[in-house]
């Protein structure tokens, strides 16, 4: 029932005002990703062999071109050296039938030189491959890295890789962490708003509440038919290794940021029915009245007003359910609690 007076006309009612306010205000999500190297590889042997030296094992770092690894192939070597040989005599049998021919050209037909000239080329080219093969007897670093798995050990028969990856055993796997890619799968109802350079913040339990701030890199730009999500990466400067591959984060999107914005409590909003718009009641003159209004970005603490009040007027926060249209209020300052604005987390 409503208070009455002593007179016997109605009390007037107790409400808690307070005025629209400007803040920064942003509409945020936070998605469960997943961390990886920036680089990664898994090494094989490109020759046949057994192991004669491996230099590095797990949770070594290693720079690019550094040596790991050497595989004891005599067969590639000797093959080399029989192309080195058939070379040599290639070339030299072309250099005299040509000097025959360059000083009496009646004595060697010039196909002969052609056909001799060919014959040493062809020879150096088989030459060349048989050096490169020996050259893959020594692996060495693609990249500068950590070895995060290591397969075989010295004295190992290794396969060549070049024929067959799946009978093969690999020799490392190497890993580069200086920067790594984060990986969040965006729902399709915020997806349009997953753009490159959209802001971004990393945070796990383990790392004792430090968060890591960088921004979208590249979407797939095309949402997976399974899940309805669309893939999103972030690369993030891991200079210190406190990011590890395999490690599950929390990624915040800052979909939408409006600066300065006019905001006033959540509390304070009378949801429409029916299709209506929302409405807040202010106090004017000690009487209440209704004002619908337009909304934006709600963030739990403060919601965006883009329509409907001005800075002056003051907003019931408390005590606007038993009221109405033009009621007698009295109104107090209301003193917003302290709190953290919501985030949709799925």
């Amino acid at each position: 029932t409503t208070p009455v007076s002593p007179q016997g006309t109605p009390a007037p009612a107790s409400v808690q005002v307070m005025k629209p306010q400007r803040r920064d205000i942003a509409r945020t999500i936070t998605l469960p990703a997943n961390i990886s190297p920036w680089f990664q590889a898994t090494l094989y042997a490109k020759v046949p062999g057994y192991l004669k030296w491996i230099g590095f094992d797990k949770g070594d770092w290693v720079k690019q071109g550094q040596l790991l690894a050497v595989i004891d192939a005599p067969e590639v070597e000797q093959l080399y050296q029989q192309a080195e040989a058939d070379y040599k005599i290639k070339q030299l049998t072309f250099q005299r039938l040509y000097g025959v021919w360059k000083d009496n050209p009646d004595v060697i037909a010039k196909q002969d030189v052609d056909v001799a000239e060919a014959a040493a080329e062809a020879a150096g080219h088989l030459r060349d491959n048989r050096r490169t093969l020996l050259a893959y007897t020594e692996v060495s670093a693609p990249f500068s890295g950590v070895i995060t798995a290591r397969f075989a050990d010295p004295g190992a028969l290794i396969q060549s890789a070049a024929t067959s990856a799946v009978q093969a055993v690999p020799l490392f796997t190497l890993m580069n962490l200086d920067t790594v890619r984060v990986y969040t799968s965006v729902p399709q109802e915020v997806a349009f708003l997953a753009k490159a350079g959209l802001p971004v913040t990393l945070t796990a339990r383990e790392l004792s509440g430090h968060a890591f701030k960088g921004s979208v890199t590249r979407t797939t730009e095309a949402l997976d038919p399974a899940t309805r999500t669309l893939l999103t990466e972030i690369d993030m400067p891991n200079k210190e290794h406190r990011l590890q591959p395999g490690m599950f984060v929390n990624a915040t999107l800052y979909l939408e940021r409006h600066p300065n914005a006019f905001v006033i409590s959540p509390t304070a909003v009378v949801p429409g029915n029916n299709g209506s718009k929302k409405s807040v009641f202010v106090v004017e003159k000690g009487k209440a009245r209704r004002v619908s209004i337009a909304t934006g970005i709600d963030d739990g603490i403060w919601i965006e007003v883009t329509d409907g009040l001005t800075e002056n007027m003051d907003v019931v926060v408390v005590g606007k359910s038993s009221l109405t249209e033009g009621q007698s209020v009295q109104a107090t300052a209301y003193n917003l609690p302290t709190g953290q604005p919501s985030r949709q987390t799925y």
